[in-house]
């Protein structure tokens, strides 16, 4: 039991101690000099006065953390989608005449505006016969016969993404068997 006593007493007198050096730590004295400057010391003097020393709140160092790197945008498809997409020219079941030679021109009105990662094809009977990123598409000697021609928007996947109507056009070419 008498060592737990001492313990104490050791332990109350080292905080005792403690706060009388803490404590006389905080004694400072203030006293002018002849040329009216206001001088601060720890040791007193003649004309000095004791001045008390007031403790300053203070707040823990600030630390900030960097902030958190933003995640990239992630551009959904399902936002997005076409909503029309028509040939205009040639008209459905036109004919061109022998003339022609099998030159025509197939135009085409998409809305909204085609996106960069996006592409238009000319299918003619199911097969693609253009790609690009216009909306009008310049075919030449076209074999004569019927020709079923659609566009469609593909994504950058090659899936289709809208279609146009189908229109069907006869081409008409002279014949070598035919005199």
């Amino acid at each position: 039991m008498k060592p737990l006593i001492y313990s104490a007493c050791i332990i109350l007198g080292l905080l005792g101690l403690g706060f009388t050096t803490a404590h006389a730590g905080t004694e400072v004295y203030m006293s002018m000099d002849a040329e009216g400057n206001v001088m601060f010391s720890d040791i007193p003097s003649d004309n000095s006065q004791r001045h008390e020393v007031r403790e300053l709140p203070s707040l823990p160092a600030f630390n900030p953390e960097p902030p958190p790197t933003p995640e990239p945008a992630k551009r959904t498809e399902a936002a997005f989608s076409y909503t029309s997409l028509a040939i205009v020219s040639p008209r459905d079941n036109e004919a061109l005449p022998t003339g022609a030679a099998g030159n025509i021109e197939v135009s085409g009105v998409l809305s909204p505006a085609l996106r960069d990662s996006d592409s238009l094809v000319l299918l003619d009977n199911g097969t693609i016969i253009a790609k690009g990123r216009q909306t009008s598409f310049n075919l030449q000697n076209l074999d004569r016969g019927e020709h079923s021609l659609q566009l469609q928007v593909r994504n950058a996947d090659d899936e289709p993404l809208i279609s146009s109507n189908l229109v069907v056009i006869a081409v008409f070419r002279a014949s070598v068997l035919s005199r």
